[in-house]
C-alpha cells in the first residue's frame, strides 16, 4: 500500500505505534553506514587554490570498477538548500560507486548571498562545443574531464510553485536527453511524490521538465551536448518550506537518482 494512502486511512496513531520499528531501522542504517564508511576511500583537492574562487572537491570511492557520479551545488550563491544538500551528499558513505562532489561551486556568490558571482551567472558559462567562458567554469569542467562521470547532478533551489506563481519552475527534475535519464527522472519524481512530499501538499509534487539537449550554456546542458551522458538539474522550492525541509527533500532526490545510476549511498534514506 502506498504511503499516502496508508497515512490517509490510519492517521497518526499507526505512525506512533511504529516508533520502535523506526528506531530499530535507523540503528541498522547507522551500522551499515559505519561499515561502509570504513571501506570507502576518501580524498579531496582544491580548485583555484590561493584565489577568492578556491573551492573543495571531495571524492569518495566504494568500488572503482562501478559508476562515478558528480554532484554540484552552489552554482548560484543565493540557493542555500542546494549547496547545503550537496555538502551533505559529499559526506555520505557509499555501498557502491564513486562520488565526486563540488558542494560550493561559486564561493564568491555564496559569500555575497547573490545568484551571480564576480563574472555573472556561473551557470551560463558552459557553452556546448566550446571552452567554458570563465576561469571558474573551466576549473569546474576540468573536474568533469578528470573524473569522467557517468552521471552529473546539479542541485538548485527555486521560488514559488509552477503555474501558480509567475516565472516559477517549482519542484522539478530536468533530465538530459539520454533515454535512461528521462526514465529515471520519471521514477524518482514518482518516488518523491509518494514517499517524501506530504499528501496534503499536492502543489509541491515534483514534476519532470523538458529534456536538456545542450541548447543552453548550462553545466548539465554541456554534459548532454558534449558528452551525451545522463545528467539532472534538481530544483526544490522554498515556498512554504523551511530550509531544513528543502535540504532534506533535495538530498532524497539526489540519493534516489544516484542509486538508480549505481552510486548507492549506504544506510538507506538520506
Amino acid at each position: 500500500m502506498q504511503r499516502r494512502r496508508f497515512l490517509a486511512r490510519v492517521g497518526g496513531a499507526a505512525a506512533l505505534g511504529a516508533t520502535g520499528l523506526l528506531a530499530a531501522s535507523r540503528s541498522d542504517d547507522d551500522e551499515v553506514s559505519a561499515a561502509a564508511a570504513a571501506d570507502n576511500e576518501t580524498s579531496s583537492y582544491t580548485l583555484l587554490s590561493g584565489t577568492r574562487y578556491a573551492t573543495k572537491v571531495f571524492v569518495r570511492t566504494a568500488d572503482p570498477a562501478s559508476p562515478t557520479a558528480l554532484v554540484v551545488g552552489g552554482m548560484h550563491g543565493d540557493e542555500e538548500s542546494g549547496y547545503r544538500a550537496a555538502g551533505d551528499v559529499a559526506q555520505w558513505p557509499l555501498r557502491s560507486g564513486t562520488l565526486v562532489a563540488i558542494p560550493r561551486a561559486n564561493r564568491v556568490a555564496i559569500r555575497n548571498d547573490r545568484r551571480e558571482g564576480a563574472h555573472g551567472d556561473l551557470n551560463r558559462a558552459f557553452p556546448t562545443g566550446e571552452r567554458p567562458t570563465t576561469k571558474l567554469a573551466r576549473a569546474i569542467w576540468s573536474v568533469v574531464e578528470r573524473h569522467d562521470p557517468d552521471v552529473v547532478l546539479d542541485l538548485h533551489s527555486s521560488v514559488g510553485i509552477y503555474r501558480l506563481h509567475a516565472d516559477s519552475v517549482g519542484q522539478v527534475l530536468w533530465p538530459t536527453d539520454d533515454g535512461k535519464a528521462a526514465t529515471y527522472a520519471d521514477r524518482t519524481a514518482a518516488h518523491l511524490n509518494d514517499a517524501v512530499v506530504p499528501w496534503s501538499m499536492p502543489y509541491h509534487d515534483y514534476r519532470v521538465g523538458g529534456r536538456l539537449t545542450g541548447g543552453s550554456p548550462m553545466l548539465v546542458h554541456k554534459v548532454a551536448g558534449d558528452l551525451d551522458r545522463p545528467g539532472y538539474i534538481v530544483e526544490t522550492t522554498d515556498f512554504l518550506l523551511d530550509e531544513g525541509t528543502q535540504v532534506r527533500w533535495t538530498r532524497r532526490a539526489a540519493a534516489d537518482l544516484l542509486a538508480r545510476h549505481g552510486v548507492e549511498p549506504a544506510g538507506g534514506k538520506r
